[in-house]
This record gives structure tokens, sequence and C-alpha cells, in this order.
């Protein structure tokens, strides 16, 4: 009799259940399966795409996600009695299961390069408070490697073989987690190595475990209190599995040192949902046109015109955004270099300039770094600081306040509006923008790189501190490329 089994994981993204494999006495072959022997006379078929609760409820099988949810409940795995006629009519509704368009379908991480692990997270699915698990969005399996570690858990290298703990677990069966890598090659999933460093992790390749003896030992790292039967507690030891793993591609691992964080590029990922992508449209418009003149000379009239605009407007404005993401987490990057970036980019500061920017030099002792105009041809300075300072809030008695660096950047902002205030005439006449009232914003800081304060704290710090302010305002540069990402999401064209 073949059974399926249905997987609660709660990384998962897609509603429970979810069909991951099925055991039967003959082999099984079709697309998205891939099946590897699971005991004697048994083949163990995995089913590569997923189908969700409305999937199954819309084929009459409600009692199966029933049976998946009181299984999520309770954390197990639910195994299900089927007849051949109801597996084949879950393979075929699994072959049927489109993927979301708003989830990646490729990995895009290079070997060797270092990403924020949250990024990792909101792209790619797992759970970001554990060492290892499965990817939840994609067909991955994650392994972070802390070669902060000491002792027992401290991962080497046996010849070829990288010993490295897995996740500390309690009770007699193997966790999921575990089972995410120990379990890979049947699932048919890669297993991606990241080294992890704070809020960072450098992706170091593709591993598999070793199929001749995936752990090496369990090692016991601490103590879990159960439940309390007839006044006697239940104390399970926490078991660590050190698994052992052979590297397939990528980077070399160092294990002794995390130098390399100092010399790895940092690249910022998101997702870039499908049916928001306007490069191939684009891509494939121009092609046509390029082919047919005729065509070109009657688009001008039509209102799809006015559409592939805004596609070009909002594809290069996404790649200004991620150029400035790179650069902002790169601790190499300077003022002038943010400074570059950003002036090529003036409609991230709002709608309420105008394109572009004005002299920088208006006073003799005096440049901004921006200048931007108002319709009404009244003045706003930007003034940029580097992204990379660890003291942008700090605490002082029993609150947090803003660190030097700001009040000497707010300093700076506040002398520039008194030169413009002074020389107010002289600029009308010799350059016909009106200085009165001059406002100016000051970008400093990252929340990801302030130690020991929440992000959400910094917000609110500043956001304190800009209460008490008339004519200029602070931000970071986390906030103003959010606020601008926000803007061109609500502003995406029709279609």
């Amino acid at each position: 009799m073949p059974y399926a089994v249905l997987n609660p994981d709660p990384c998962q993204l897609a509603p429970p259940p979810v069909i991951t494999g099925h055991r039967r006495e003959r082999q099984e072959q079709g697309r998205g399966r891939n099946a590897e022997r699971g005991g004697e006379g048994d083949e163990v078929v995995y089913v590569a795409a997923t189908a969700g609760a409305e999937v199954l409820r819309a084929a009459g099988l409600d009692w199966m996600v029933k049976t998946a949810r009181s299984a999520s409940r309770r954390s197990t795995i639910a195994a299900l009695d089927l007849t051949d006629k109801q597996w084949c009519d879950l393979l075929q509704l699994a072959d049927q299961v489109q993927p979301p368009e708003d989830l990646p379908a490729a990995w895009n991480i290079p070997p060797g390069a270092v990403v924020k692990r949250s990024d990792v997270h909101d792209v790619y699915g797992g759970n970001p408070t554990r060492r290892v698990g499965a990817s939840g969005r994609t067909l991955n399996a994650f392994l972070f490697v802390d070669c902060n570690s000491d002792g027992k858990l401290a991962p080497r290298w046996e010849g070829s073989v990288l010993l490295t703990p897995g996740q500390g677990q309690w009770g007699d069966s193997v966790s999921l987690e575990n089972l995410s890598v120990l379990a890979h090659r049947q699932r048919g999933v890669p297993v991606r190595v990241f080294l992890a460093r704070r809020a960072e992790c450098l992706y170091l390749g593709e591993f598999a475990i070793d199929p001749d003896r995936p752990v090496e030992r369990w090692v016991v790292t601490g103590k879990r209190e159960g439940p309390s039967f007839d006044n006697h507690k239940i104390v399970w030891d926490v078991s660590t599995p050190i698994l052992r793993l052979r590297q397939l591609s990528g980077a070399p691992v160092p294990t002794g040192s995390t130098d390399r964080f100092k010399e790895a590029p940092r690249i910022s990922i998101r997702v870039h949902p499908v049916s928001d992508r306007p490069a191939a449209a684009i891509h494939e418009l121009l092609v046509t046109l390029e082919a047919d003149p005729v065509i070109a000379k009657s688009l001008g009239g039509l209102s799809e015109a006015q559409l592939l605009a805004g596609l070009v407007q909002r594809a290069r404005r996404e790649a200004d955004l991620d150029e400035l993401r790179a650069s902002v987490d790169d601790l190499t990057t300077s003022e002038a270099d943010l400074q570059k970036i950003v002036q090529n980019m003036t409609w991230i500061f709002g709608g309420e300039f105008l394109p572009g920017t004005a002299r920088h030099n208006l006073t003799p002792r005096d440049q901004l770094d921006l200048s931007l105009l108002r319709p009404d041809g009244t003045l706003h300075g930007v003034e940029l600081k580097r992204a990379h300072i660890k003291n942008l809030v700090k605490v002082q008695r029993n609150h947090l306040i803003v660190g030097p660096k700001v009040n000497e950047a707010m300093g700076q902002a506040m002398n520039y509006l008194v030169e413009l205030d002074e020389r107010r005439s002289q600029i009308l006449v010799d350059f016909g923008i009106d200085c009165r009232r001059a406002s100016m914003t000051v970008v400093i800081g990252h929340s990801r790189f302030v130690t020991g304060v929440t992000p959400t704290e910094v917000d609110e710090t500043i956001r304190t501190y800009n209460s008490h302010r008339d004519r200029v305002s602070l931000t970071t540069y986390d906030r103003l490329i959010e606020n601008a990402q926000r803007t061109l999401n609500l502003t995406a064209p029709e279609r």
C-alpha cells in the first residue's frame, strides 16, 4: 500500500499540507520527482512541487487538509495510506501547481560574497535563529558555520570532510532542522553553507552530506526540562550532531579566523517578483521597434508608450537603489562615493523637488553636497555623511540619544542655513534662488551598523530628535532607501 507524507514544516511558505514524499514497492518516474532507494524493495519518490490547502480542497481532498493541519499543530509528520489512483491524482496536482511569482526561482548569491543574514531569510525563507534548516521558499537547505565556536562544537577539517555542528535537539527522533541537511540527498536539494559572524554571513558554496557517515558523533550540549509527572520533572539532554560535509563548489572554508569578511564583497539581495520585472519586456519591444520603424512611428500615439516610459524609468530607479544599497553595505564607501551616487537620483528625496540639482557653492565659504529646488524656486540642501557609524544612537542614563557624529553633522547643516540667510539677497540676484527659510536634510548612518540598539529604537530616537527641530531634519540611509522603495511600489504603472 503506498502512502504520502504531509510535511507540517513551519518554515514552508505554502499553506499546509505540503506533499513531500511517497514510498511504494515499485519505481515511479515523472516530471518534478527524484527517486532514491529507501530500503530493500522500496522506492522513495520526492515531489519537487508543493500542493497547498487551496489546491487540495479544489480537488475534493478536504480530509487531507484537515489531517495536515492537525499534524502541524502537533509538529509531527503525518503518513496517509493512499490507493494507487489517489497517489497518481496527487502527482498530477503537484505537476500542475504554478510556483508563486513573488519568490526567487534561482540561487543568486555568489560564493565568497557577504550578505546580511536577515536578507537571506527575507528572500529565501527559513528560520534565522537556527544553525541549520530548510530554506522554506526554495528547494535549498541552509547550514551556518560559526567559526567563533570552541570546544566540542568547533568546526574543523578532517581531510576533505568538514566537521561542523548541526542544531541542538532533545527527544528520541531527529529534528526537522537536522533532517533538512541529513536527508537533503533524498529530498533532492543542495546544502548552502554560510560562514556566520554576527548579523552578516559569507556564502561558502554548495556542500553535500557524507553518504557513508553523515554524523561524526552526537555531543551533549545542555539540558531541557519537560513537563512534570507525579512531582517529578522530566529532563532531556540537548544533543547536537557533528555533521560530516563534503564541499562540492564554492570558496574554501576558513575555520581558523573570520578575516575573509574584511576583503569579501558585500551584496544586497531582495525579491524581484516575476510580474514586476520590466527588463525582458522592454528588450523584446526595442528589438521589434528596430526591426520595423513603421511601428515606432505609430507607437507615440498609443497609451502603451507611456507604459513603456514608466517601465524604463522604474527599471532605472530600481537599479539606482540597488547601487545605493550595495554602496551603503560596503564599509569602505566614503562620503564622496555616496554623493556621486545620490546626486544622480535626487528623486529619492520625494516628488516635491525638481529633477536635478542646483549649484553647490552658493556661498564663498560653504559647499552643499546637494542643492534641491522646489517648484517655487526655494532651496533645500542635503548633507550626506557616512553610513557606517556605530554610535549613531547611544544610551545616556535611562534614555537613548543621538551620538556625537549626528550632532556634528546637524551643527554643520545649521551653519549652512545661517550663511544662506545672511547672503540671501545676493544669492537671489546672482542665481535666482530664494534662500529665505531654506531647509536642510542630513542623511547619516544605518541602523544595521549600530551596536546594542535595535532598528526600531534607532527610528524612535531620530523621530524624537526631529520633533524638536524646525528647518533641519535627520534621516538614515536605510530609512531613505525604504521610503524610496515604497514610493516605487505605490507608483508602479498599471499593466
